[in-house]
């Protein structure tokens, strides 16, 4: 080959480079640690829907990851296992993350999943007609995903605003789909704290009816005064701080996952769920998604608004963040993964 051919062909393997990472976008460092447990408290409900979507459409294996999803009766059990060492990652509420740091545990929220927390409180059929307020609850044994669950935070919070305590109710776990149902149904409990769909299914069947709702903002405000981060993303501080672009693979996933979710239609999201997260009702599903779909988070960010507001939220029902001399709020949360993803990756 001559010199003149050859230079030719080299500066046409240097363009045909440059449009593969035009196409591509930059290079990225390899995950630190490509397989990894992620843990989560009740992945077939729509709080987790972002989670089961960036696994279903493969965003995960395309940052180079293999996740490990496992799935627990709520978001305490989830917690547990970060803590206790079995799971690097959690799919859960936000508001942990303060509560952990008055057990001098260091644990950051990295990409937020919903803008409002989506609980609901039910009453069963047979005490519904003399429900009025929380203070109603007092005596009632009540459901909740698990004991410590935001769910079970939410049950403290309704109590603590008309001057109950968590003494006044029986809390009973009773996870987030068949058990909750049949706890209903056997009557084991007379009120339930959860998330749809389940809610939806006991209310279609008459099996409860709807008392508080924190889906829409009207509801949210009613209950916590604004909108609070629900759904995140977090680890220990010390696995973000190792393992930095993991944490960057994930949230690029998630936030993924949230702009398709963002564009996707109500069929998009029935074809890609695992056929047996419709409950055997895909009306039913259809309806409860449409329910919530306005509380999914838009880009992953945390908003300062909505951290202080779960502070402010928490100051009222949890005695340990009364007592805790000083919170570093901003160390519970970071936007800076988020804010480095991408604009263009959908």
């Amino acid at each position: 080959m001559s010199r003149k051919r050859r230079r030719a062909v080299i500066a046409l393997s240097a363009l045909m480079a440059l449009g593969l990472q035009a196409r591509s976008g930059p290079v990225r460092a390899a995950p630190e640690k490509p397989s990894l447990t992620l843990a989560v408290g009740g992945k077939p409900t729509l709080y987790y829907l972002p989670l089961t979507l960036a696994e279903r459409l493969g965003y995960f294996r395309d940052e180079g990851l293999d996740v490990e999803i496992v799935d627990f009766p709520g978001g305490a059990k989830a917690l547990q296992a970060l803590v206790g060492g079995s799971a690097d990652v959690v799919s859960g509420a936000y508001e942990h993350t303060i509560a952990m740091q008055t057990l001098a545990q260091k644990v950051q929220a990295f990409v937020l999943q919903g803008t409002n927390p989506g609980l609901e409180l039910g009453i069963v059929k047979a005490r519904a007609d003399s429900y009025s307020w929380p203070k109603d609850l007092k005596g009632m044994r009540v459901g909740v995903s698990a004991p410590g669950s935001s769910t079970h935070m939410f049950v403290n919070h309704l109590l603590a605003s008309v001057g109950l305590t968590p003494d006044d109710v029986s809390i009973i776990g009773v996870g987030t789909g068949a058990g909750a149902v049949a706890a209903v149904r056997g009557g084991r409990i007379d009120a339930l704290s959860s998330v749809e769909p389940v809610m939806s299914l006991l209310v279609k069947s008459g099996d409860v009816k709807i008392v508080h709702e924190t889906i829409s903002d009207k509801g949210t405000k009613a209950i916590f005064g604004g909108t609070l981060p629900a759904a995140c993303l977090y680890a220990k501080v010390e696995f973000v701080k190792k393992n930095p672009e993991t944490v960057q693979a994930l949230t690029n996933a998630m936030v993924r996952a949230l702009r398709w979710l963002h564009g996707a239609t109500t069929e998009d999201v029935l074809k890609t769920v695992p056929p047996e997260y419709l409950l055997g009702d895909r009306a039913l599903y259809t309806a409860a998604f449409e329910k919530v779909r306005g509380a999914y988070s838009p880009d992953g960010l945390f908003t300062k608004k909505g951290i202080d507001a779960a502070y402010q939220v928490l100051l009222q029902h949890n005695a340990a963040v009364r007592r805790a001399p000083v919170l570093w709020l901003n160390q519970t949360y970071t936007n800076a993964f988020v804010e480095r993803v991408g604009a263009g990756r959908s």
